[in-house]
């Protein structure tokens, strides 16, 4: 019996340091190391009434021995207020999987001379840079540098989506992006896995104007489920509607959005977005 209890005894000791170690377990690690930086992501879900919201906070850490010079590079519009915090807060880009279409439009570009005005910043060794932001409803960000390189997609669909963030800057007048680790952020409070709303097209037939999709049946599409093809110019379109669905993937037949002058027929390799159920 003697013998037993002592074994016991040493367990405990050796296992309890562990779940301490769990318990202590704080910020996730982040993402790889370019150029002494490294950027960590965390995502909290906070619900409010009944609707979608994320405590967010992005680590900006330098890993290295030397000050690293920080300089924003897709600060574009006049209108950004702010220093170089703001700047990592907006200039964060999110990524997703399952993936989504990344916002299309114009942006208006500086004036000549504005480059000067882009915020600066000197990290020192071992020292973090943190910005932390709540956003409420179904985006991680609330504000955005330039919307074409920095992506705040809108989670259309419920699910568990797995989440990065990454940004460009320049480091030593050098550009550099830096990649976060991974977050899992619930949409609509499921757990459930996502349903995939951007693919591109596996196989196009221009004389029967019919397209295959590459999702299926795993990936929960119907028939009667409708995708838009952007056709190399904004607002010139077709639309995918789904009459048959495999186990991976769906074909359908292909409709312009105008017949006067007809877009771009879709090629293979073009992405299409699913287009939301009214």
């Amino acid at each position: 019996m003697k013998s037993n209890a002592v074994v016991v005894l040493m367990s405990l000791i050796l296992v309890a340091p562990t779940f301490r170690g769990l318990a202590g377990a704080g910020s996730p690690e982040p993402g790889p190391e370019v150029d002494g930086l490294r950027l960590r992501l965390v995502v909290v879900p906070h619900p409010q009434d009944g609707k979608d919201g994320f405590n967010v906070r992005a680590d900006l850490i330098n890993v290295s021995r030397e000050v690293a010079p920080l300089r924003a590079v897709l600060w574009r519009s006049e209108g950004h207020q702010g220093g170089f915090e703001a700047y990592l807060e907006a200039g964060l880009s999110i990524e997703s999987y399952p993936a989504f279409e990344p916002w299309r439009g114009q942006v208006i570009r500086p004036r000549e001379g504005l480059a000067a005005d882009e915020p600066e910043y000197k990290l020192k060794p071992g020292k973090t840079l943190s910005v932390h932001w709540r956003a409420t409803g179904r985006r991680l960000k609330n504000t955005v540098s330039d919307p074409l390189e920095a992506q705040n997609p809108e989670f259309t669909e419920r699910g568990l989506y797995s989440v990065h963030a990454s940004i460009s800057l320049a480091v030593s007048n050098r550009l550099t992006r830096l990649r976060s680790n991974e977050q899992l952020a619930p949409i609509g409070g499921s757990r459930e896995a996502p349903r995939p709303t951007y693919c591109p097209l596996a196989w196009v037939d221009e004389r029967a104007k019919t397209a295959t999709l590459g999702l299926g049946l795993l990936d929960k599409v119907a028939q009667g489920d409708r995708f838009r093809i952007e056709s190399g110019y904004i607002g010139m379109t077709w639309t995918l509607t789904i009459t048959n669905v495999q186990t991976d993937h769906a074909a359908g037949y292909l409709v312009p959005s105008q017949a006067n002058p007809t877009p771009l027929f879709p090629w293979r390799g073009a992405y299409a977005t699913l287009i939301p159920n009214p």
